[in-house]
């Protein structure tokens, strides 16, 4: 506007200077004065980083949304103006000077629109961006547990210098809520448990170890390394082998799990339940136990059945005995009674 301020102070100079100056040939000065339109700032979004790049249920990630201004230089323009004024006896206007935008962004206000995410912080007054500069708007954000692709929308206010509303930013992120860690057995002996853990994140997962919770509180089947063992970082859609090694004399079967990192968020995958096969020592041992058992208690139903016979049996054999003694007693005192009568007569 410097170019319209030169011509109103060679209008003054020029009416300090003449008398007579018609309507027609100030307007037609202040018209050629007009060297640009009211020019306003063009920012935009220019990238974005989601960190980590997908999440996973529940995680907190970082979004760092880039503003630039995309007028990649101010805006000059030179003002030669000669004119001669009619009416003035020959006088004549020249006017050589510069215009200068220079269309500096101010941010008055950018947040990111809550819906499904849990959105810590917005900006106010976040600063100006000059030609062709830029800044960065990080946002902490909370993922949804469900998965699926989620439409974050971000929303900037932009004003000029003036403090002269300029285009707003309404700008759309999608982002992907995805994946987990799982822990599946893949070989299980009686020495040895081969455990494979696989990452079915679409990002990578650091600080992996897998624990074994063994059903004795001091885990002291597990032998080498006891109760955990460090796999380092999986990638996506890769997979690590964790082997235990095992004694079988001392445990029955254990549980295993995968404790990791995603980002700054930690994590637990599926946990699962191994049972620990028996030796062939073993096996005979408890074949053995089994088999004394057996012998020193009886069977309830048999020892019932056979111990209710032998007690009907036994005073059948004793009435019949008795009764064979009670008839041979009463034959005998028939015969005595006999022979007294034959000695009375």
């Amino acid at each position: 506007m410097k170019g319209v301020i030169f011509c109103l102070l060679a209008l003054l100079v020029l009416f300090s200077s003449t008398n007579s100056v018609f309507a027609d040939d100030v307007d037609d000065l202040l018209s050629k004065c007009e060297i640009a339109p009211n020019p306003k700032p063009s920012a935009m979004v220019y990238e974005y980083e989601l960190s980590p790049e997908t999440l996973m249920p529940g995680d907190v990630g970082v979004l760092t949304v880039t503003l630039k201004n995309m007028q990649d230089k101010p805006i000059e323009k030179d003002v030669d103006i000669k004119s001669d004024i009619k009416g003035t006896s020959g006088y004549t206007i020249d006017i050589d000077a510069e215009t200068r935008f220079t269309m500096e962004a101010y941010i008055k206000e950018a947040h990111i629109v809550e819906r499904a995410f849990e959105v810590e912080n917005t900006y106010i007054s976040a600063g100006v961006i000059g030609p062709n500069e830029k800044i960065n708007l990080p946002f902490k954000i909370t993922a949804p547990l469900k998965e699926g692709i989620y439409m974050l929308k971000f929303v900037a206010d932009i004003e000029d210098m003036a403090s002269k509303k300029s285009k707003g930013i309404h700008y759309s992120i999608p982002v992907v809520v995805s994946g987990t860690v799982n822990i599946v057995p893949q070989d299980v002996s009686e020495n040895e448990v081969r455990l494979e853990v696989i990452n079915e994140g679409l990002s990578d997962v650091t600080c992996v170890y897998v624990v074994a919770v063994v059903s004795n509180a001091n885990a002291t089947g597990i032998e080498n390394p006891p109760e955990r063992m460090y796999l380092g970082n999986i990638k996506s859609g890769e997979s690590a082998i964790a082997a235990f090694e095992v004694n079988n004399e001392e445990m029955s079967r254990a549980v295993f799990k995968a404790v990791f990192k995603h980002g700054i968020n930690e994590h637990e995958s599926n946990q699962v339940c191994v049972i620990i096969p028996s030796s062939g020592e073993e096996r005979e041992k408890r074949e053995t136990i089994l088999k004394e058992q057996s012998f020193s208690t009886p069977t309830p139903t048999h020892a019932s059945s056979s111990g209710s016979t032998a007690p009907l049996r036994i005073p059948g054999f004793v009435a019949a005995i008795a009764f064979a003694g009670l008839f041979v007693v009463t034959l005998a005192l028939a015969r005595e009674r006999r022979r007294g009568g034959t000695g009375e007569k």
